[in-house]
C-alpha cells in the first residue's frame, strides 16, 4: 500500500494532486494522511485527516505544540496500518515522523522523501536551537529515506548530505490532459482592462513574498489585481479591508484548475521572493511552468535562480523587492511587449507538457512498485 502524507491542504496543492491523479488512473491502493488545520475540509477518497486545529504560518510555542501533535498523529496512523508501506512523505513535516516510523517498525517499509522546501534554509530569523533542531530532523530524514525527490536540479546544492544515486528530479510542472478549463471568464476581468494591466497572484499568503506591496499598488489604482490563496491572517485582513476596491478581485482559497483559469484571465503573473530568505534563492515555483501553460509573462525577483531562467527564456521581467520597482515596471510596460512575452511563454510549453507523466510512469512507478495501465512498472 502507498501512503502519501502532506501537512497542508491537498485540494489546491498542485504537486500532491499529480500523484493522486496518477494513483487513480492506475488503480493504485493508497491512503492519504492530511492535516485539516482550519476544519471543514470536505471528505476525500482514501483520506485520513488529522483533526488538530492550527493556524497557518504561526510561530512560537503554539506552532511547536501543534507540529508535535501532527507528527504524533502520523505515527499513530502509520502503526495502525497493518501492511508493508511505500510512504511518500511530502516535505519535512511528513518525512521526519515517517522516518521515525521506519526506524521502529518491523515491517519492510520504503520511504520516499519529497523535498518541497529545504526547511532549515527558511529559518534564517530563528534562534540557534530551532535551527539546529530542524537541521537534525532533515539529517535523520535524509539518512532514513530510500529515495529523495527534488524540484529542480539546482536544489541538490541545498542538501549538505550525500544522496548520490538515490535522488531524482520532478519539476513543479502542471499535469493536465486538457486545457479546456482555460477560458475567458468575466468574473475574473475588470472594466478598466483596456487601460490598466491585470496582475495575478495565486498561492500561499506569507509575509516574505512582497504581497503587501502588490496589494498597495492595486489599491492606488496603478494596475488591477486578481489574487487567490490562503495563509497569513494579516494579509487576509488587508484583502478584506480592500474588498470593495474596483481594482482588486479576491477569490479566497481556490482549487488548482480554478487558480490557473484566474491566471489565464490576467496579463502578468506575480512570483516575487525574498533574498533575505536563503531558501528563496533556490525557489522552484509552480508559477514558472504555469506561466508557460497559461501563456502569460512572469514578474519575479532579480538575483535568484528562477530569475536567471526567466530572463534567459525571454518570457518575463526581473525586478527588486520594492513597491517602487514594481510600479516603475508596470508604468513602463507596453501591450506589445507583454503580448510578445506571452507568446514566448506559450511556445515554451511544448518542451514540458509530457515531462510529468513520463516521470510518473517510469521513475516514480518503479520506485513505488506501481503497475501502470500500460503494463509497465
Amino acid at each position: 500500500m502507498i501512503v502519501l502524507i502532506r501537512c497542508n491542504d491537498i485540494v489546491s496543492d498542485s504537486r500532491t494532486k499529480k500523484y493522486l491523479g496518477f494513483y487513480t488512473r492506475n488503480g493504485v491502493d493508497y491512503k492519504v494522511i492530511a492535516w485539516d488545520r482550519l476544519g471543514g475540509s470536505k471528505p476525500l477518497p482514501n483520506t485520513i485527516y488529522c483533526p488538530v486545529r492550527s493556524k497557518y504560518n504561526q510561530g512560537g510555542l503554539g506552532a511547536i505544540r501543534d507540529r508535535l501533535k501532527w507528527m504524533s498523529f502520523i505515527l499513530k496512523t502509520l502503526f495502525s496500518l497493518k501492511a508493508n508501506l511505500h510512504i511518500h512523505a511530502c516535505d519535512l513535516d511528513a518525512a521526519f515522523p515517517a522516518a521515525v516510523y521506519k526506524l521502529f517498525s518491523r515491517r519492510k517499509n520504503f520511504l520516499l522523501f519529497d523535498v518541497f522546501d529545504w526547511i532549515s534554509d527558511t529559518l534564517n530569523n530563528q534562534g540557534k536551537i530551532v535551527s539546529l533542531a530542524f537541521s537534525l530532523m532533515e539529517w535523520f530524514s535524509i539518512k532514513k529515506a530510500d529515495h529523495v525527490i527534488i524540484c529542480e536540479p539546482e536544489r541538490i546544492r541545498q542538501i549538505p548530505y550525500n544522496i548520490e544515486g538515490r535522488y531524482s528530479v520532478l519539476q513543479n510542472i502542471p499535469s493536465f490532459s486538457t486545457s479546456e478549463f482555460l477560458y475567458e471568464d468575466a468574473s475574473m476581468q475588470f472594466p478598466q482592462h483596456d487601460s490598466l494591466f491585470t496582475l495575478v497572484y495565486v498561492g500561499g499568503f506569507v509575509q516574505n513574498r512582497c504581497l503587501k506591496e502588490l496589494i498597495e499598488g492595486a489599491v492606488s489604482g496603478c494596475y488591477n489585481l486578481n489574487i487567490a490563496g490562503y495563509g497569513d491572517q494579516e494579509i487576509v485582513a488587508l484583502l478584506e479591508q480592500h474588498k470593495t476596491s474596483p481594482h482588486i478581485h479576491y477569490f479566497g482559497k481556490v482549487a488548482y484548475a480554478d487558480g490557473l483559469r484566474i491566471m489565464y484571465n490576467s496579463d502578468l503573473i506575480y512570483a516575487m521572493y525574498s533574498k533575505q530568505t536563503p531558501n528563496h534563492f533556490f525557489a522552484a515555483p509552480n508559477k514558472y511552468y504555469e506561466a508557460m501553460f497559461v501563456g502569460k509573462p512572469l514578474i519575479t525577483t532579480r538575483g535568484i535562480i528562477i530569475a536567471d531562467k526567466v530572463c534567459e527564456q525571454g518570457f518575463g521581467y526581473c525586478i527588486d523587492e520594492t513597491t517602487e520597482s514594481l510600479l516603475r515596471l508596470v508604468s513602463t510596460l507596453s501591450r506589445e511587449d507583454v503580448e510578445e512575452k506571452a507568446r514566448q511563454a506559450a511556445s515554451l510549453w511544448t518542451q514540458y507538457r509530457s515531462v510529468t507523466e513520463h516521470y510518473l510512469s517510469t521513475t516514480y512507478a518503479n520506485l513505488m512498485h506501481i503497475q501502470t495501465v500500460n503494463g509497465k512498472q
